[in-house]
């Protein structure tokens, strides 16, 4: 029968090449199991952090979000092309250009006069 191998959690983080940090944050979202030996000491397995580790492309060379990079269908593209029709459309009606405090001032003006009528 093989023993477990147990590591710190420094240890732990030095293998996987992340900060402690990291290590405690895992244990703590119970991304990461640590076991508890005596009152202040955590040990992690080392298979544990072994199997934290997924591969981003399976054996097959398909990522593991399969779909997320997928060809998009004729559909999908129809309705992104009317998307950014519509954004470009959109930005020809409205000046994204930053304004100035003095082109504020003159709005605010304006919309005073607008709603309580002319000063004058």
């Amino acid at each position: 029968m093989k023993t477990a191998e147990y590591l710190t959690v420094v240890e732990a983080a030095k293998a996987l090449k992340v900060s402690p940090s990291t290590v405690w944050r895992w244990i703590q979202s119970e991304r990461l199991t640590a076991y508890r030996v005596g009152q202040r000491t955590i040990r992690i397995r080392r298979e544990d952090l072994e199997a934290l580790a997924e591969p981003i492309r399976s054996s097959s060379g398909v990522t593991s979000g399969e779909g997320i990079f997928a060809e998009p269908t004729p559909e999908e593209l129809v309705r992104r092309q009317a998307l950014v029709a519509r954004i470009h459309a959109n930005r020809k009606e409205r000046s994204i250009a930053p304004l100035t405090a003095s082109d504020l001032v003159h709005q605010v003006r304006q919309a005073e006069e607008e709603s309580y009528g002319s000063a004058h």
